[in-house]
């Protein structure tokens, strides 16, 4: 498949940004600790004091919904289009969906017995996006054989896409403020790496009577890009900070009763896209030839090129990114000798951009360290998915290895094995999840008996835990 149609494609998909969201709340874990930052890493008389990742922790996750399931998995795996599931002339929607996230190093310390301090730093590598992408606009790429209603089709190719790509390098405190009450913060500084932003609000393509092999295509609209498409550069990707940001996260978890209530706000931030950024006021018409012969998909895509990145006017750029507002409630129940339960409800919220989603994680842990993670998920389109994940974690050592798409990842890996019962399986949406972590423990042992005249009574507080107070006994 060509760069250009990769980029194309790449413009359409949209970041589940609730993707690797759920199965880790609760976990205590290096991961969690860095993605919700109320939540404690350390056991005091137990672990160690300093914690990292010998190697990446990383989520990867698809999404695929709509008509063009079949097409696209089609295209990639077996070579060949396929547009018999397509609708033309009804402007139907794909949302297609991808997101990475690369924790390349975490390092975090237990500063303080008082009020348990926990300070870390972490460097990670995201992309997020979303988009909207119609049947009539993948199905040009495979000529305008399936164009044969009507000559002209008006407002059948108005798609609107977001992606972006950024270094996020992290400081994290941590801080226990009552026996009841934690509270956490998470300060990044980020790099962008790269932005694409379309978004057509009118369209029209014009089939000449008889003509099998041409076409004209009108588009209106915006675009948005820190790169030419096809053209992306290898030194983009280092974090030179010439498109800077910066984004905060924020947490809080109340244990009243026996409950666990945690709530987060992730990423609230922006970048200012400075290197090479340009908007295009795309109006104007593609001239699309030789739509009959085998480079019929080159030549869509060298058409669409020229016309989105017509009229260019060069000048940096702010845009915000995609943030989320998360709500979790939980409950550890004992059952039986050595086996722990704790049900997690949790509801998720994109700040920036649209996407409501929910869960359920049935998180088993067994007598030495193993445990594992049943997760019913509903996502923003309102789409339910199966999530299982296994683990085991000791005090000073943790792995984790889960999908929260278990049942359709299955399948992606069977398509992409040319198997093409799995590439025409009829499934409500398509997509892939897989997720994995490791991190250790070393240093000193984090004991609270210093001596035989000393007593923890939980009174222990730090800045913020004596703050609290003076401000209660006002």
């Amino acid at each position: 498949m060509s760069k250009i149609y990769i980029g194309v494609l790449m413009l359409f998909i949209s970041c589940s940004c609730f993707a690797q969201r759920y199965a880790q709340y609760n976990t205590g874990s290096l991961f969690d600790s860095f993605e919700n930052p109320s939540q404690a890493a350390f056991i005091p008389d137990s672990s160690r004091q300093f914690a990292f990742n010998l190697i990446p922790n990383f989520n990867a996750n698809t999404y695929l919904q709509g008509n063009a399931q079949y097409t696209l998995k089609s295209r990639l795996f077996l070579g060949k289009y396929d547009n018999s599931a397509f609708t033309i002339g009804e402007g139907k929607y794909n949302n297609m969906m991808a997101n990475v996230n690369v924790y390349v190093g975490m390092l975090r310390m237990f500063t303080s017995m008082s009020g348990k301090q926990e300070v870390g730093l972490s460097y990670q590598i995201k992309g997020n996006g979303r988009g909207h992408v119609t049947d009539e606009t993948i199905a040009l790429f495979n000529g305008i054989g399936k164009f044969a209603q009507s000559p002209v089709y008006d407002d059948l190719f108005n798609n609107n896409a977001f992606y972006e790509a950024f270094h996020q390098f992290s400081v994290n405190y941590r801080e226990k403020v009552t026996r009841n009450f934690a509270v956490g913060v998470k300060l990044s500084l980020l790099s962008g790496i790269g932005y694409n932003n379309l978004n057509i609000t009118q369209s029209e393509l014009i089939v000449p009577p008889g003509q099998i092999d041409m076409a004209s295509l009108r588009l209106r609209g915006t675009f948005q890009s820190t790169y030419v498409l096809g053209q992306f550069q290898r030194r983009d990707l280092l974090p030179l900070f010439r498109s800077p940001g910066a984004a905060i996260s924020m947490g809080a978890t109340f244990a009243p009763n026996g409950f666990i209530i945690q709530g987060n706000v992730k990423d609230l931030g922006f970048i200012r896209w400075g290197s090479n950024a340009t908007t295009y006021r795309v109006n104007g018409v593609a001239q699309l030839t030789d739509l009959g012969g085998t480079q019929r998909e080159k030549n869509v895509q060298d058409a669409l090129t020229k016309l989105l990145e017509s009229n260019p006017r060069q000048g940096a750029f702010v845009k915000p990114i995609v943030g989320r507002a998360e709500l979790s409630v939980a409950k550890k129940f004992q059952i039986g000798d050595g086996v722990t339960y704790m049900p997690t409800a949790i509801l998720a919220k994109q700040i920036y951009g649209y996407g409501t989603g929910a869960a359920l994680v049935n998180n088993v842990q067994f007598k030495g360290g193993f445990s594992t993670a049943l997760s019913g998920i509903l996502n923003e389109d309102s789409q339910f998915d199966l999530g299982l994940q296994l683990m085991y974690k000791s005090p000073n050592f943790e792995v984790f290895v889960g999908s929260e798409q278990l049942g359709k990842s299955l399948n992606l890996y069977s398509a992409s094995n040319e198997n093409e019962n799995a590439v025409t399986k009829t499934m409500s949406h398509s997509g892939g999840n897989i997720y994995f972590g490791f991190s250790f423990k070393f240093g000193r042992l984090l004991e609270r008996w210093k001596n035989d005249s000393y007593y923890f009574d939980g009174s222990e507080q730090g800045p913020l835990g004596r703050a609290w107070k003076r401000w209660n006994n006002n």
